[in-house]
């Protein structure tokens, strides 16, 4: 019993994934599904890029300076999620360039987005970190959503703009097989993550 004890406590990194990864996994599975449901509520879009916002949203959401980064974790159900949406985009009539166009910038923001999520937390920036989070991947496009599409508002072009380089606002645009150049999402997820790359990692509190 001691001996299992000293272990618990030894290794914080091990464990169960992460219950948000598994609950993506859970709806992504349920995307794949070929029910006529499923086929009418997502009609004849990108499964991958579905599947993409599922998972970019949810490995790239901050993390406590308390919590344990494991999004590794996470990030491995997820690689295993998008290789059967992307299978399943082909086999429904999806070209390679189609499926590629989307996959290697999803890839990228899975790469860049949590890691700048677990960095912030080993940094003590995940305050910081949280808020740029929130405002540039999902605030502003559902700001624009509610009040532009839904409210009828006239919002200024800068508005649009920044809610135009949201990672998750491109890959909805994937959804429909439509979407310019992904730099500028891309130029958000390298915001992200080296805005904190160069912070300082705090040492780590020893316990008794």
């Amino acid at each position: 019993m001691e001996v299992q004890a000293q272990t618990a406590q030894t290794s914080p990194e091990g464990g169960h994934p992460p219950l948000m990864a598994l609950l993506c996994l859970a709806v992504s599975v349920a995307l794949l599904l070929s029910y006529g449901a499923v086929e009418g509520a997502l009609g004849s879009g990108s499964r991958l890029a579905w599947c993409s916002i599922l998972w970019v949203a949810t490995l790239s959401l901050p993390q406590s300076n308390r919590g344990e980064a494991r999004w590794s974790v996470g990030l491995g159900l997820g690689l295993c999620a998008l290789g059967l949406a992307a299978h399943l985009d082909l086999a429904r009539g999806f070209t390679v360039e189609q499926v590629w166009s989307t996959a290697w910038p999803t890839l990228l923001f899975l790469v860049l987005m949590p890691g700048a999520a677990a960095r912030a937390r080993k940094t003590g920036s995940a305050a910081r970190h949280a808020l740029l989070w929130f405002l540039l991947v999902p605030g502003a496009p559902l700001f624009v959503h509610t009040l532009g599409n839904l409210g009828g508002v006239d919002l200024p072009e800068w508005l649009e703009f920044i809610a135009s380089a949201s990672p998750l606002d491109w890959l909805a645009e994937r959804v429909g097989g439509g979407a310019p150049e992904p730099w500028l999402p891309l130029g958000v997820a390298v915001l992200l993550f080296s805005a904190t790359a160069t912070s300082v990692e705090e040492p780590e509190e020893e316990t008794g």
